[in-house]
């Protein structure tokens, strides 16, 4: 048949329980689009409904993270009113967050606007030091979004969070560590071995036990402390069910590293 391909502007590649989505429009820094948006929500459809799936690694292609959304795709007449299409870009970002297996942000190049406010969503966050955050926002006209505005107070306090989304102003990754934006900066040359390695560590790990700790850690500024050890204890009631558990008993009676299979 005639026509033109159609090209994905969303890699996924699985390797051994990791499964990495790659943002891929290098010609635009990576911007996301409504295709993007749409792969996105399918990917992460297909990945919470296959246990295979033991973690996830999200970047972008050609050094860089993602510039944002893509703004020149929005020139034309809008099809839906903008709030409609941030409440279909919001329940993705929220599925992403949900998500009940950990997950890994690899920042190299420019994170921008929604696009750092999924990577800053992650369970853990690795970046080059030429990673540049940008809070763009205040630069285009527009509040924050993205879970940018939930996510920001938490990891670097009211203050400083004001400061990042009235000002949008560059943060390298150095700046971005020393606040509590990121784990850990690398040099660019071994942000791929370092993030390929915590990648197989997550996915090699207990996942219904860091599912369970995830979830209790997310929630822990909606509960008091009494909520906090009763869900501790139905965590570890459920840990104790599991397979991962009785491996993880086998090997320290033996002297070994327990082989967990997610289980």
């Amino acid at each position: 048949m005639g026509g033109t391909e159609h090209v994905r502007t969303i890699d996924v590649h699985r390797d051994r329980g990791l499964v990495t989505l790659t943002f891929n429009r290098p010609e635009k820094k990576n911007a996301l689009n409504r295709q993007s948006w749409d792969e996105l929500g399918e990917a992460l459809t297909e990945i919470a409904g296959n246990p295979e799936d033991r973690a996830l690694m999200l970047t972008g292609a050609d050094g860089n993270f993602s510039s944002g959304a893509d703004l020149s795709a929005q020139s034309g007449k809008m099809t839906l009113p903008i709030v409609v299409e941030m409440r279909t870009v919001g329940d993705i970002i929220l599925r992403l967050h949900r998500l009940p297996i950990p997950t890994l942000a690899k920042i190299d190049g420019v994170a921008v606007g929604v696009a750092l406010g999924m990577a800053l969503g992650c369970d853990l966050v690795l970046a080059s030091d030429r990673a540049r955050l940008i809070e763009i926002f205040p630069k285009r006209g527009l509040a924050l979004d993205g879970g940018n505005s939930w996510l920001l107070p938490r990891l670097v306090g009211l203050r400083k969070a004001k400061e990042l989304a009235f000002f949008g102003d560059t943060v390298s990754g150095t700046e971005a560590a020393a606040m509590g934006l990121v784990n850990r900066v690398v040099p660019a040359a071994e942000l791929d071995a370092v993030a390929e390695e915590w990648g197989h560590r997550l996915a090699d790990g207990p996942t219904v036990a860091l599912a369970l700790s995830k979830r209790m850690l997310n929630n822990s500024d909606a509960v008091s402390m009494d909520q906090a050890l009763e869900d501790e204890a139905r965590s570890q009631h459920i840990c104790y069910t599991t397979e991962d558990m009785a491996e993880a008993m086998t090997a320290f009676f033996e002297k070994r590293d327990p082989t967990f299979h997610g289980r």
